[in-house]
């Protein structure tokens, strides 16, 4: 039987994973007859569009306990699959013990990394580490998601009590064409970064290395996203070592933006998947990335971007140095990494993904098998 499928997100911030969420709900309602979303809002945006799927949008704890509740008990014999994350997997087995829960974890977690994540007993926003989840309630969850090789290998690492872990890489939306490419003629190498101005982001190592004095007078570094805690941090040494640094705040419309640039630049070295890199690669736009977390797994070195190992300083100015020096080599790479994005990173293919484990954990009767 075909299982009503519900989606749950709490949302404190605008970021890559909102998107990720909506563009899974409305192509996993292409194929499934039911998807809903439970879309808590805790600061972050709006959920936007998900396409045929049902959204519930709640902003406190007692609405997503009412709307999760009664999605949960579809009052027929219909099952029910929650596709949670880890945020809200322990209150959502809670809330649902008869549905089967999925959760994802978008992140590269580490032993002791904080984790913000719903109290199941009370809906508040705790911290716990990964080893302090309630295993008591999620040790009987078959299956659990990570949205990236480099996610996947850290929970099996940190969360031995994850019976089993399936990677599904996210998919984007990217233009059915790729962006005119109206580039200033600047002279200088045009830099993008897609991130919020939050610590684990690294901001401050691409604004050093552009501010190396190599690069200073060549290049300019572009910053998109909501200013976080370490926003005033980043003026201040963008102001004290004169990089040309601009930091020009959340960006809809990322892949026409990035069209005018010649190269995006990243330096998280947990990020769990990397979403602006597939929306460069949709505007033809080549990726520089560390040699950490997903980020090499997305990008295909010397081919569709370059990466460069995190821990030296240098080897991110000699990489900056190598794309001011062979644009060609820059535009090479930007439209081949459209073509994989367009041949791997789609939102169908991660729907169907998901649609794949959903259906595989589908009990039959014994009559059907033979």
């Amino acid at each position: 039987m075909i299982p009503d499928l519900v989606l749950t997100w709490v949302t404190t911030a605008r970021g890559g994973a909102e998107n990720s969420v909506a563009e899974l709900a409305g192509n996993l309602a292409r194929l499934v007859p039911s998807v809903d979303v439970v879309w808590w809002r805790q600061g972050g945006p709006a959920v936007g569009s998900c396409g045929p799927a049902h959204v519930h949008e709640v902003t406190d704890w007692h609405g997503y306990q009412q709307a999760l509740t009664r999605l949960g008990s579809p009052g027929d014999d219909r099952p029910v699959v929650v596709i949670s994350s880890h945020r809200t997997a322990a209150a959502d087995v809670l809330l649902v013990p008869n549905a089967r829960v999925i959760p994802v974890v978008r992140h590269v977690v580490n032993a002791d990394q904080v984790l913000r994540v719903i109290n199941p007993g009370d809906g508040a926003m705790v911290e716990r580490t990964i080893s302090t989840l309630p295993w008591e309630l999620l040790a009987g969850v078959p299956v659990w998601v990570g949205i990236s090789h480099a996610s996947s290998a850290a929970l099996r690492q940190h969360a031995p009590q994850a019976r089993y872990v399936s990677t599904i890489h996210n998919g984007v939306s990217i233009p059915a064409e790729a962006p005119v490419r109206r580039r200033p003629d600047t002279g200088r190498l045009l830099i993008a970064s897609v991130a919020r101005t939050v610590p684990w982001k690294r901001v401050d190592h691409l604004v050093r290395a552009v501010a190396d004095p190599r690069l200073s007078t060549a290049v300019r570094l572009d910053v998109f996203g909501d200013p976080g805690s370490h926003q005033p941090d980043l003026t201040r040494l963008a102001n004290h070592l004169a990089a040309p640094v601009r930091f020009l705040g959340y960006a809809d419309d990322l892949p026409l933006r990035l069209a005018s640039y010649d190269l995006l630049a990243t330096a998280a070295v947990q990020e769990g998947f990397g979403r602006a890199v597939i929306d460069a690669a949709g505007a033809a736009t080549p990726s520089l990335v560390p040699n950490a977390g997903a980020s090499p797994e997305l990008v295909l070195d010397g081919l569709t971007g370059m990466v460069y190992e995190p821990d030296d300083p240098n080897d991110l100015v000699a990489a900056l140095t190598d794309a001011l020096l062979d644009r060609d080599a820059l535009a090479r790479m930007g439209s081949a990494a459209r073509a994989l994005a367009e041949a791997w990173y789609t939102p169908g293919r991660c729907a169907a993904q998901y649609l794949t484990l959903v259906m595989g954990q589908q009990s039959r009767p014994l009559a059907a098998a033979l």
